[in-house]
This record gives structure tokens, sequence and C-alpha cells, in this order.
């Protein structure tokens, strides 16, 4: 529907243009943002090699910690004081698996930080919709994707725009964060040019409900399977603690992709959850205490993966744990590790994610970029 226009405008055949109504929408510029290994990377239809030889990282000048002295990921670069750099086969195995988590939601009711049960008796607005965008978006095609992205921009105005926000208690916050996180994982990485810019101008707003969630949930972050003995709260715990790190983690992957160096290594750092699956993956009180009497928590303390490394075998670790523990350290430590305990990497989670460790190893450099489609450096 057009606005009207004044005679004035009308005789001089020129848009009249209202207070605080801006620009037409097919006047806003849109960035054209060019990472076209990326654009491969999200058109590719197979799943990501494990394996890979990763550049010996530049560790001459620099010693790796953080603000606070506490160590980073064993390969990252730090290049200044707060640039952190990341070798790209560790990128790219983060955003495959990014990319994967809405259609990992729709057909099995879970993610890696967003828990099935702990919603089962009244799953707030933000994730309904989420869930049903997740199932427009199954449904793309070229045919109707103007469609399905207009249906999603509004469910993603709907939810950043939602009313109240100022009485939303530590759960509504916890699910309007893990629902744009959806929408983020959708828009960022879908390779539509106005969904990436779109999904930017979200990441502000993201990142204001995550220091909320963070500030409003000390308490239930200092829950652990030793200091309680409720199932729900430490459901909520480390729902909470693994949505606060995936915030800050697609934050910093995407400042990555983007511009080759991201400013938020402490701040995913700073984080800690439990690496456990069978914690994780536990669907009843029952099972959960069980798992707690059975299993080691494998408490993951700010992102140091040592103790996992040295106690745990392969299939403990759940899907979120391995993620992170290769963006930490690297895939090459991991492979070794696998190795160790004479296990390969498609026990831990979808076998379709990964090769077996006789492939992987047989695997050049020159193969991998080439089964990635990722241009030589």
């Amino acid at each position: 529907m057009q606005m009207p226009r004044c005679q004035r405008c009308t005789k001089k055949k020129i848009d009249c243009r209202y207070p605080r109504s801006g620009p037409p929408l097919s006047e806003v510029p849109i960035p054209e943002l060019d990472f076209p290994w990326l654009d491969d990377l999200l058109g590719a239809t197979e799943t990501a090699a494990w394996a890979g030889v990763l550049a010996e990282p530049a560790l001459n000048h620099y010693h790796l910690s953080s603000s606070d002295g506490s160590p980073l990921p064993d390969f990252l670069q730090v290049e200044g004081p707060s640039m952190t750099t990341m070798a790209r086969q560790e990128m790219t195995f983060a955003v495959r698996h990014f990319k994967t988590y809405p259609e990992k939601w729709l057909k099995e009711g879970k993610a890696p930080f967003i828990h099935p049960r702990l919603y089962a008796n009244n799953m707030p607005r933000a994730l309904q919709d989420a869930y049903a965008v997740c199932a427009i978006y199954s449904t793309k095609t070229g045919e109707n994707s103007t469609v399905a992205f207009a249906v999603i921009e509004s469910k993603a105005n709907e939810l950043i725009r939602s009313p109240n926000q100022s009485s939303w208690t530590p759960l509504d916050l916890l699910a309007a964060v893990q629902g744009l996180l959806i929408f983020q994982f959708i828009r960022l990485f879908d390779g539509d040019i106005r969904q990436r810019a779109q999904a930017e101008q979200a990441e502000p707003v993201l990142e204001f409900w995550t220091e909320q969630l963070k500030t409003q949930t000390q308490a239930e972050q200092a829950i652990t399977t030793s200091s309680t003995t409720s199932w729900r709260a430490w459901l909520f715990a480390e729902s909470v603690r693994r949505t606060i790190t995936m915030s800050f983690m697609i934050r910093g992957i995407y400042s990555l992709v983007k511009l080759g160096y991201c400013t938020v290594a402490d701040l995913v750092t700073a984080n800690s959850f439990t690496a456990q699956s069978q914690l994780w993956d536990a669907a009843s009180v029952f099972q959960w205490n069980k798992a707690c009497r059975e299993c080691s928590p494998l408490w993951v303390p700010r992102m140091n993966f040592d103790t996992v490394l040295q106690e745990a075998k392969a299939s403990e670790v759940d899907e979120f744990g391995i993620v992170m523990m290769v963006t930490y350290k690297g895939q090459d430590r991991v492979d070794e590790w696998l190795a160790a305990e004479n296990e390969y990497r498609n026990s831990v989670t979808n076998p379709d994610l990964f090769q077996n460790m006789a492939e992987a190893t047989g695997m050049n450099a020159l193969g991998l970029e080439e089964h990635l489609r990722l241009p030589t450096s």
C-alpha cells in the first residue's frame, strides 16, 4: 500500500517523506559480504571431513593468555592485545555444525544447547516461533525462498520487539536467547546476502540479552552435579551455561569468518560446562541420577579440556563438547585423543558427520582443500 502524496510532491513528481518513516525498503543499502570460501561451504551438501593438516601457528611473538591470565586455545594466534585468529579448518568445522542445529532441533526436538525436557510442560512463545521457522526453512526452495525469508524475517523481528521484556523471568530470557540463536544460525549461514545483513543488525540485541541472562543467573550458573540433587535445577543451569557460551561463540566465529579475527575469545573462555553426554541426554530424573552415580560429569572449567582428554572416552563427550574441544584444541589434538582411545569420531554423534580415522589419516592437505572446495592459501 502506498503512502498518500501531497499536492506539492505530486506536482514536482517526487516522493513524500513522512517524519520518522525513513527511506523505502528498496533504498536501504545491504552490504555486499564477500567471502566466497564461506559461500562454497554453505552451498555444499556433503559433510565435513574430520582430517586435515593444521598449519603451525606463529607463536614466537605472543604468549597465549586472556586478559586475566588464563590460557587461550592451544592453536589460536593472538594479534595484539585482543584480536584472536583461528585456523580455517576449525572455523569450517564450527560453521558446518552450527548450520545443522535448526534442522537437528526440528527433527530430534533437541539441540546441543536446547534440552527437550526443560520446556516439556510449557514451551515459551519465543521457541514456538523459532521451531515453526525451522520447519519453514526446511522446506525452502529456489521458488519459495522469497516467501520463506519474509516469514523468517517477520518472526525474528517479532521476537526482537517482544513486549514486556522488563518482566521476563530468567526462563523467559533463556528461551528468548535460544530462539534468537536459532534465527542467527539460519540467517548468518544460509548464504543469502539480505539475511546476513538482517542477522548482523540483530547481533546487538543478542549481545544485550546474553549479558542480561548472564547477570540474572549468577547463582544458577554455579550449580553442578556435585552441588545439587535436583535434576531440574541442574538442567536449567547447564542450559544457561551452554546458551551463553553458544551466544559468544557464534559471535566470535562469524567475526572470524567475516573479518579474519575476533575480539570475544576472553568471553568464550570465561565459560564452563558439563561435557558428559549421559547427563545432558538424560530424559528423566531416574536416568540423570543414575548417570550422576556411574559417570564422571566431565566438568570443563573455563574451556580447559585437559582432564577430558586425559580421562574421558569419545563416547562420553556430547556434540557440544566435541565442537568446543575442536575449536579450542584443534583437530589434530582431538584426532590424537580419538586414536589413543581406539575410537572413531562417528561414535560421538551422527555417523554421517564424520569419516573414520583411517580415511582421515589417508587424506593429504591437497585432497582436503579439494574436498572442502576452499582456496589454497
